[in-house]
This record gives C-alpha cells, structure tokens and sequence, in this order.
C-alpha cells in the first residue's frame, strides 16, 4: 500500500523517539485520506442515463475497477475492466443481476444501444441488471495476428492445421512477452474475482449471475468460489470448469439429429435420402482430392487461394450446424459440393478463414487453464479416431495444448460441482457444443435445479426466445416455479437443394 512503501521508509530515516512517534502520528491521521485515495484510483464511477427504443430512460452508472491483471504476480501491470449497472424499473426489486456474456466477448454494448437495451427491460423489470466486459475482451493487444502468407494446406486436414497454429501459438507467446502480457492471469478463477470484486465495490452483498456460454463456465467458477453470494443462477448452454473441451461424438450425434430433420423435410428428400450418406460421400471426395477455391485475406482483402479438405469441411459443419441461422443451409451445402459446385463453400471459408490468423492469447490461456480430467482427456482422444469429424471440436485449443505452458487454476476444475444453489439450466435440443447431455453430466452435482431444453433451438438461439427471455427467466428471478415450462422454437425450413432461394446469403 502507499503508505507502507512510501512514508515508513522516510519515518525510520529520522534518528529521534520523538520525531519517529510524530510520524507515526501523521500516518494514522493521513491514513483515511490515502485509503480513500488509493480506492478511488481503482473504482471510476458515474451518473448516466440510458435510452431504450421507445426513448424511455432507464437510470444507471458507468464503471470502471482497476484490477491486477495477475492477481499472482504482485509486478503485474493494471486493467480496466468496464461495467454498467441499470436501475431495475421495479418498486421492489430481487437481487441484483450480473450478466455473464459468452465467448469472451465485452457486453456494455447492449446498455448504450437502445434497440438491444429494450430487449433487456424483462429483466429490468425484476432486478438492477450489471453488465461487465470480461477482463481482456477489448484488449486489442490481447489478440496476435499472423502477418505471413497463409499456408495454402491448412484446411486440408487436422496435422496441417495443428502445425500451423502450433507456430502461431509459439510467436504470440513471444508478442506476449515482448508486450508485457501476464497471459497466465486470464482464467475463469481471475474472472470469477473480478465480477465478486465489482459486487464488492458496488455494496452488493447479494445477487443473481444470468450466463451464456463462455459466461457459464465463469458462473459455475462464481458458484463454487462465492456461493454465500449469489441467490439465482441462469445458466444457457452451459459448460462447466471440467467442460472446457468437448466430446467428440456429441458432434456425431448432432450431425446425425440434422440428417433426421432434413429426411422429413420435402424440400430435401426428393434428391438426398440420407444425409449421412452425402456427408461420407463429400468427405471421401475431398480426402483424394482436396478442392481450391479464392477468398479474400481478412487483414489487407488480397485475394488467397486455399485449398479445402476434410478438415476444413468438418470446421464449418462445427461452427455452423447449431446456429438455427445456418442448419438450413446444411444440405445444400453439401449437394452443392458433391455436384462440383463450390460456391457455398466458398462463402462458409471466407467467414472461417480467420481462425489461421488470429491467436486470442486471454482466450487460449483461459480454455487451457480450465483443461479437463485425465479421464475427459482420455475419452476425448478416443472419440476423436472414431469420429467422422476427428477433434475438430476441440480445435485450436487442443493443438495450442501442445506448445502452451500449463497454468491450472486456484482449485480443480476436475472435481465435479456441487451446488445447492437454486439454478435454471436452458439447453436447445440441437446444441452441440453444450447438448443437454452435458448438462445430465454437470447436475448430478446440484441440489436445486431445473433444465429446459428448447426444442428447435441452437446454441446461439435459446436463450433469446420470447418465452424463455421474456416469461421464464423473470419467473425464475423472482422466486417462482419454471418447470413445467414448455419452450420451441419454429420448425427448421431447409432450403432447395437447387435453384433461386434467397433464405441464405451463401446462395447468390
């Protein structure tokens, strides 16, 4: 503290009793004042007013609390971490509500923009609502960018892409010391404290954590650090410490739901009766002959030729076949292909094509911290020489395991989580990055639970049905009783296998 580092020294200079008790003196006198100093050096906070669509005004305060970037290192340099916090619009309201946002990504955003700010009044309408930019996320020198040509193979297959991004861990690691970027302090555990130490600057004693995603696993980290804290957890796609990475089969047996869907679907069954069938068709195809097609580099728009193999196929079907938005698209992307057409293709690589240039060094650390137990591992690399997909869903994260030093977390993320707190879990059925299985698995664990799953939701999806957001959600935050709620989700609308269709923007 300041006055440790700075007056003590200049007080045993002096060579007198009495000039030494003088000093003693003033440092008891002086010590509120640099308590006070030191506290406002590290929470920035004020007044301001936010509007909603209709321009009605909702009170709230802007934030900042200063923090270490690793709470570890006692020479780690300061981050600012940005928060919002909105009046609830109730006469009562429950306990406060802190947004937990997924893929690490900032969310203060939605507070200054009216249209998504109305979204959020059903909450409001409950609770104060809190939210925060996780530690790192508008960072930019957090993110290393790869400024070489891209190897022309690296969607062609798993060990190409390993190779690659293994080089692209190496450098950023360098970047991060050359920077002054203590990477080791991005981890569930760092982001579980900061939220508790926002609470605390805040006088909060009480409160509710509302997750998505990436969010959920900071929650369950919340949960089991400061449970004394927390009232109510809404916990959507949820992934626990020990879920970090995924079992590969579950994307088997997601592919396999969709192929389901597609074979009622009429505009699909009268040319492809079985989608399993046209995806090994497609994957032999490209294993013996991978295809080219050009994209546009994302960093300088320079026009890059990439070639496209199993791999690169298994990437897209990953990141896209449980985004409602995309599953439409599935079967013609795969006609398409099999038909020599690779115009769809293109358009699903130019919007993953940035995986080969970027390395989010909070989000590698963070992913590989919270690791998973030498059971999962031993599971997980089974599964992934079984699957038709390999351990696409484990990608970059399982390549940068290999060259990324090891920093595990304050407790064992291994150790199953036991909760009694009252927690709502909201799963789609056709998630498969965090599938109802997931959630069997982590339960077990809890006392007090209920878990909806949304039929015909993905994961992006759920949580934003009417139903859920608007009816289920404040239910739950006030106490009440949610279990019997039955939530769905339109029907999923394949396109045409061919011909004009304007129901995706890959289709020209």
């Amino acid at each position: 503290m300041y006055f440790q580092t700075v007056l003590i020294p200049f007080i045993f200079e002096e060579k007198t009793a009495m000039m030494n008790t003088i000093k003693i003196i003033l440092i008891f006198l002086l010590f509120p004042f640099f308590q006070a100093f030191s506290q406002q050096n590290e929470l920035e906070i004020k007044q301001k007013k936010y509007k909603t669509l209709d321009k009605s005004i909702v009170q709230g305060e802007v934030g900042f609390l200063t923090v270490p970037e690793n709470r570890q290192n006692p020479d780690s340099r300061k981050i600012k971490i940005k928060f919002i916090r909105l009046k609830s619009l109730a006469k009562n309201p429950e306990a406060p509500v802190i947004y937990l946002e997924g893929g690490g990504s900032a969310c203060t955003w939605q507070a200054e923009s009216p249209k998504d700010l109305s979204d959020w009044l059903p909450i409001l309408q409950v609770s104060d609502l809190i939210f925060v930019d996780q530690r790192g996320t508008t960072d930019k020198k957090l993110t290393h960018i790869w400024k070489g040509e891209l190897p022309s193979e690296f969607m062609v297959s798993e060990d190409a892409a390993a190779t690659h991004y293994q080089k692209l861990c190496k450098d950023a690691l360098v970047y991060s010391e050359e920077n002054g970027i203590d990477y080791a302090g991005y981890n569930i555990v760092a982001h579980a404290k900061d939220m508790q130490a926002i609470a605390t600057a805040l006088k909060i004693e009480k409160y509710s954590i509302f997750g998505f995603s990436f969010g959920t696993h900071i929650g369950m980290a919340m949960m089991k650090l400061f449970p004394d804290n927390i009232a109510n957890a809404v916990l959507i796609g949820a992934d626990a410490p020990n879920q970090s990475f995924n079992y590969p089969f579950y994307f088997d047996s997601h592919f396999k739901k969709v192929a389901a869907l597609a074979a009622k679907d009429a505009t699909v069954n009268q040319t492809v009766l079985d989608l399993n069938l046209l995806l090994e068709k497609v994957m032999k195809k490209l294993k013996e002959e991978p295809v080219l097609v050009t994209v546009k580099n994302p960093l300088n728009g320079k026009k890059t030729a990439v070639k496209i193999g199993t791999f690169g196929l298994s990437l897209i079907l990953r990141l896209d076949i449980d985004d409602v938005y995309d599953i439409p698209a599935i079967p013609r992307l795969l006609y398409s292909i099999d038909q020599g057409d690779y115009s769809m293709l293109t358009w699903f690589v130019q919007k993953r094509i940035v995986f080969a240039y970027g390395v989010p060094i909070n989000g590698i650390n963070q992913a590989l911290a919270s690791g998973a137990s030498e059971e999962r591992w031993e599971k997980i690399e089974k599964q992934a020489k079984e699957s038709q997909f390999g351990n696409v869903v484990n990608f970059p994260f399982y390549d940068a395991k290999a060259v990324w030093p090891e920093n595990p977390l304050a407790f064992d993320a291994a150790e199953p989580l036991t909760s009694n707190i009252r927690t709502l879990f909201v799963t789609g059925n056709l998630d498969c990055r965090t599938p109802a299985e997931q959630v069997n698995e982590t339960s077990k664990g809890f006392s007090n639970f209920t878990h909806l799953v949304v039929k015909n939701a993905g994961h992006e999806n759920a949580m934003w049905n009417i139903k859920i957001f608007d009816e289920v959600i404040p239910k739950f935050l006030r106490g009440e009783e949610v279990r019997d709620a039955k939530v769905s989700l339109r029907k999923i609308k394949f396109l045409p296998l061919t011909g004009a269709s304007d129901g995706h923007p890959s289709i020209k």
